[in-house]
């Protein structure tokens, strides 16, 4: 679950320009992932005052869904 906490704030990070920290956090896992290289996907859903809110999605190798994930952040600076 950490590679997609870290996707999801990287999102954040591009379109903020500073890291936030998690709210919650949430993972389905599709398919299991071995002996492969995996690719994280993630997409800035909503990035408010005060929460933010991104999806994320994990593939294989070929290309396969393996994981999907949605992380709220809070996004009020200090």
């Amino acid at each position: 679950a950490v590679p997609l906490d870290v996707a999801g704030d990287f999102a954040l990070i591009a379109a903020l320009g500073r890291g936030v920290p998690t709210i919650n956090f949430r993972v389905d896992y599709l398919r299991p992932a071995s002996a492969t290289d995996l690719v994280a996907r993630a997409r800035v859903r909503r990035s408010g005052r005060t929460v933010g809110v991104v999806d994320i999605e994990v593939e294989d190798g070929e290309g396969k869904l393996i994981a999907l994930g949605r992380a709220g952040y809070h996004t009020r600076p200090g």
